[in-house]
């Protein structure tokens, strides 16, 4: 029992206005949760824009949390650039507050060898001022521990939580339908491509233009751009499977799409990676195929339709591994402990 209900400030980069299902869940756990923000239309996404528009704005976020740090106990911050440039303020300032916490940290390395190195010094002095840092997979976390020398008090192991406000029913594998992929970046759509002219059956695609430039679609192929949120969702949910390869195996990508298909019980085909080796077993509650293989992804889609029923068990076992490790309130409950732990002057049980 808390003697004092932490107060805790939650940033995001949507519209704060539209609620957030983290925000109500942390109140659940008995926090005092306030929500601020910038809205981000995903819609408009392209390198260009979030370098230019997106950061910016994050930046201003990230100031305006500074200012009202003696009001919060804590700053939660879900896309990682805000509590970054949190943590490179309180760094600047000399400051010890506000606690931040960094949720779903992914650092991608660039190819450009300057701004890499660029890069990692801002990040590692960034991540010296943020007290604790969340990480989607247990051995990605000790790999960005290694190479950013990270405190072991830093470190909080936490799975990617489903974010519907309210748990879909069970759709399953559908054997008439389509295969469906999702996504913007670090999506591997060459290789679904390729994989796609290998199969028979029909896709259904949706992105942006951004990550679509110089791809040759094939006639099986149906794209729809700037569809996201509850429109995704149905695409989603009227498709028999569902398919991203990803570019990369040695940081997380997708995360959301994968337990958001694996709740809606569809059996998912995706490349095997740092992340997704943690929440696949192969062969059990979906497929993990290797980065850049579209012959994998062929056999891997025959399997599915070769024997619905298992096809159909897959999707099963990947509902239920998502509502034991995945739900938002175990994802919360987490952070609470956390902040309980670390809260001065809050006694909890």
């Amino acid at each position: 029992m808390m003697k004092k209900s932490p107060r805790v400030l939650v940033l995001v980069d949507w519209n704060p206005d539209e609620g957030s299902l983290l925000r109500d869940c942390l109140r659940k756990t008995g926090l005092h949760c306030d929500l601020m923000g910038t809205d981000y239309k995903r819609s408009q996404w392209t390198p260009l824009n979030k370098v230019f528009f997106h950061w910016p704005r994050c930046l201003w976020v990230s100031i305006k949390a500074f200012s009202l740090r003696h009001d919060y106990d804590y700053v939660i911050a879900w896309p990682q650039v805000m509590g970054m440039l949190l943590g490179f303020i309180k760094l600047m300032t000399f400051s010890n507050s506000p606690n931040v916490v960094l949720l779903n940290t992914t650092i991608v390395e660039r190819k450009n060898p300057l701004l890499e190195i660029l890069r990692r010094w801002f990040i590692a002095v960034s991540l010296k001022k943020v007290n604790h840092i969340s990480f989607l997979s247990y051995d990605y976390m000790r790999l960005i521990q290694e190479r950013f020398h990270l405190s072991e008090t830093q470190l909080v192991h936490l799975r990617q939580p489903i974010t519907f406000e309210k748990n879909p029913d069970y759709s399953g594998f559908k054997p008439d339908s389509y295969l469906y992929s999702v996504g913007l970046s670090y999506r591997d759509f060459p290789t679904l491509m390729a994989a796609a002219r290998k199969c028979p059956k029909q896709f259904v695609l949706a992105t942006t233009d951004a990550f679509l430039k110089g791809l040759i679609i094939p006639d099986n192929v149906t794209v729809h751009r700037n569809i996201f949120g509850a429109a995704a969702e149905e695409l989603m949910k009227q498709s028999a499977a569902v398919i991203f390869p990803l570019e990369r195996t040695s940081s997380p990508a997708g995360e959301t799409t994968l337990v958001s298909a694996m709740f809606y019980g569809k059996p998912v085909i995706t490349t095997k990676t740092i992340t997704t080796q943690e929440y696949i077993q192969n062969g059990q509650n979906g497929f993990l195929v290797p980065v850049q293989d579209p012959d994998a992804i062929v056999d891997a889609i025959h399997t599915l339709f070769s024997d619905p029923d298992k096809a159909d068990e897959i999707g099963r076992r990947a509902r239920q591994s998502v509502l034991e490790n995945h739900t938002m309130e175990i994802y919360t409950k987490k952070i609470f402990d956390v902040i309980g732990k670390n809260c001065q002057g809050t006694d909890t049980l």
